[in-house]
């Protein structure tokens, strides 16, 4: 049986998980791997369970409740070399391994692949356009019950609705700089709102951002909302809201990509930043059906 790696925040463990399901789907037994949230923190941890109802194995929720419950523990440095190099030797005899080639390349090779750890990011639509319903099914949100969640829900269906997504934070860290995009300059959110509402009647743009004085001090408008309240833990909330608009201005990050994707709006408008990373081509991560806005290099961060 194949095991998929889970690791990283939760627009890529969305992507890891739904490989997992297309390729059990596909008659090629395979379950998910956690371990690597003993050894690592990514963002919020794993988060898939939180936001989804995503069928796991007994084994896993039981993964799922210590990583939980231990937080303390395995912060811990010397705790996280002990799992660290006891993952290590486990490794060595469990499963073969199969790494991904090249990222956002769809790679038809994985179908082939029997009893193997499988690893990598899997961020192509490729691996999700003949399975589609199902993963919008699996991916169906646990919805927020809190009155202020519950009330911008109704205005955002209510609405000609345009979620604008602003990736700052962790990407402007130096880890980052040298491949992922900080947009420093609103240009390409300018377009992108002009474009839309040459195209759209009476939209709304809800705006949602990890930086979200970097928002208010760069677009000022009637028709702006400002989401800013859903933080750490309830930080998936947004995505939530976002995947409720009718139409989209995303930023090159995963998060607003699946928010973007679960859209049931037929109809929808998706814009997108091109290039998605800098000096990388990302062919996989770009839907037929999305419009590509042009981002300068010389609108980011160096």
């Amino acid at each position: 049986m194949n095991k998929v790696s889970i690791y990283g925040g939760l627009g890529n463990q969305m992507f890891q998980f739904a490989l997992a399901i297309v390729l059990d789907v596909e008659g090629i037994p395979t379950k998910i791997s956690i371990r690597n949230f003993f050894v690592y923190n990514h963002h919020q941890g794993f988060e898939l369970s939180k936001v989804f109802s995503v069928p796991l194995r007994p084994i896993d929720k039981v993964k799922i409740f210590l990583l939980e419950w231990g937080a303390p523990v395995w912060k811990l440095k010397l705790v996280r070399w002990f799992m660290s190099r006891f993952i290590n030797i486990y490794n060595k005899y469990d499963n073969s391994k199969f790494n991904e080639k090249g990222e956002f390349i769809y790679d038809s090779t994985v179908f082939n692949v029997k009893n193997s750890m499988i690893i990598g990011t899997w961020q192509s639509e490729g691996y999700l356009i003949n399975h589609e319903k199902l993963i919008k099914e699996v991916f169906n949100f646990n919805k927020p019950k809190d009155y202020k969640n519950s009330t911008l829900s109704k205005k955002i269906f209510d609405s000609n609705s345009v979620a604008v997504h602003v990736r700052r934070g962790d990407y402007t860290s130096m880890e980052w700089k040298s491949s992922h995009m900080v947009i420093t300059d609103p240009k390409y959110y300018i377009d992108s709102i002009a474009k839309l509402r040459s195209k759209l009647v009476n939209p709304v743009f809800y705006f949602f951002s990890d930086d979200i004085s970097w928002i208010k001090n760069n677009f000022k408008g009637d028709d702006f909302v400002f989401v800013s309240h859903n933080k750490n833990g309830n930080s998936y909330i947004d995505m939530y809201l976002m995947s409720l608009c009718k139409h989209f201005i995303i930023a090159n990050s995963t998060f607003s990509w699946w928010a973007a994707w679960l859209s049931t709006n037929p109809d929808k408008l998706v814009i997108m930043p091109e290039p998605w990373l800098k000096n990388i081509q990302t062919p996989g991560i770009y839907p037929e059906s999305w419009l590509p806005v042009s981002v300068d290099l010389e609108q980011v961060s160096a």
